[in-house]
């Protein structure tokens, strides 16, 4: 009997090893390529992620300091002079209280929000500060583009799949206009005792775009990727990945995308067809860095606008992180497609989720501005309902 029992359950236990055997041969193509990929190939490399932590973090404390204290030096002697030359040291002062006259109680606004006011006048020069932090609030948007995309890479992007592809070209493509933007700006710098901060962030920008560009790889579909049915989408592999998307983007960072290309490229050049837009570059100070020729501002601003070349360089360098913005935002809409594997949703939702965020960010500002704004008869509410909607539909 006992030998009866052993045999069985001899027999039991190969029978179950054959289906077991069986079940792994049919499974294993699905369930071994997974756990591959979530073990190897789903992570950003650990060198591109340490590379954009060092050279992106260092740019991105800068742009945060342009925000949340504007004008505090905080990276030594050369950080003061570069302060100095973009004259943001006027919103970084220790101002007594009208309590007390004999300014024992002192307040310190520290270039912070609270260092926004509700009424525009010459002496507190809010146009100057909306640039100031406008600046720093397009910059952090620049680089956290490339810090969020690789720090909290969500479970779906797979770097595999060349899901990151997009965001590395661009980020890429925004770090070599921004070295050639500080090289045109080169001899400015230099007289301003700027040439070796400015050549240390070339040099940084350029080693990062080097390194992004050469990991970024062709993307290699997954076996595991069940084949997409894109009749119940009702597109095609040469789709864009969202039509209202599309729309809102051309619509809202169209317009923004025309008037930062103006101010980076032509300062001062009145545009007809935006309403009050001479309002506009007289409250941020265009006029006087940037007179056009001819006008009256010319006369009466063209021997002073060479002490304010400080005040073009960083109107510019915001006009400029606004642009790669909208380009980032442009990539999404016209350049990325679905594909054959659906794969350009995922794609375009890196970037959104982050544009987003900046969105956020620079509607909040522009609701600060508002009220300082509209003493100086600029009205931004145009501008904040338009930004609002774009926040709304791309995370939604």
């Amino acid at each position: 009997m006992s030998s009866l029992r052993k045999r069985k359950s001899s027999k039991v236990v190969a029978t179950d090893k054959s289906k077991a055997k069986k079940d792994d041969e049919v499974l294993s193509p699905l369930q071994k390529n997974s756990e591959y990929v979530q073990q190897f190939q789903h992570f950003v490399p650990l060198p591109l992620l340490v590379t954009i932590m060092i050279c992106s973090g260092f740019s991105w404390v800068m742009c945060f300091r342009d925000v949340f204290a504007t004008g505090r030096p905080i990276f030594g002697e050369i950080d003061v002079l570069f302060q100095e030359y973009i004259k943001s040291g006027q919103f970084f002062e220790i101002l007594s209280s009208s309590d007390d006259v004999s300014g024992v109680y002192l307040k310190s606004y520290a270039g912070g929000l609270s260092a926004i006011k509700s009424v525009t006048t010459d002496a507190n020069n809010m146009g100057g500060l909306f640039v100031h932090k406008i600046c720093g609030a397009a910059g952090l948007t620049v680089h956290s583009q490339k810090l969020i995309s690789v720090l909290f890479q969500s479970n779906d992007a797979h770097w595999h799949m060349g899901h990151f592809n997009p965001m590395l070209i661009l980020a890429s493509l925004s770090n070599m206009a921004i070295v050639l933007f500080l090289l045109l700006n080169m001899e400015d710098l230099q007289a301003n005792g700027l040439l070796i901060g400015a050549t240390v962030c070339c040099f940084i920008l350029i080693i990062e775009a080097s390194v992004m560009l050469i990991y970024c790889t062709p993307s290699k579909p997954l076996p595991t990727k069940p084949r997409s049915d894109f009749s119940k989408h009702e597109k095609t592999p040469n789709s864009v990945v969202s039509r209202i998307l599309t729309r809102t983007i051309t619509i809202v960072s169209g317009l923004m995308l025309l008037i930062c290309g103006r101010d980076l490229l032509f300062p001062g050049i009145v545009l007809k067809i935006i309403p009050y837009d001479d309002i506009y570059l007289e409250w941020t100070g265009s006029f006087i860095h940037s007179p056009p020729l001819g006008s009256e501002e010319s006369i009466s601003h063209s021997i002073e606008s060479s002490f304010y070349l400080g005040d073009k360089f960083i109107s510019q360098l915001g006009a400029l992180y606004l642009v790669i913005c909208c380009i980032y935002k442009f990539a999404t809409a016209y350049y990325i497609r679905m594909g054959k594997d659906m794969t350009g949703e995922m794609k375009c939702k890196i970037i959104w989720r982050v544009q987003t965020l900046g969105d956020a960010l620079l509607l909040l500002l522009i609701r600060l501005f508002a009220s300082a704004a509209l003493t100086a008869s600029f009205d931004l509410r145009w501008h904040l309902m338009c930004l609002a909607y774009e926040m709304f539909i791309m995370g939604k």
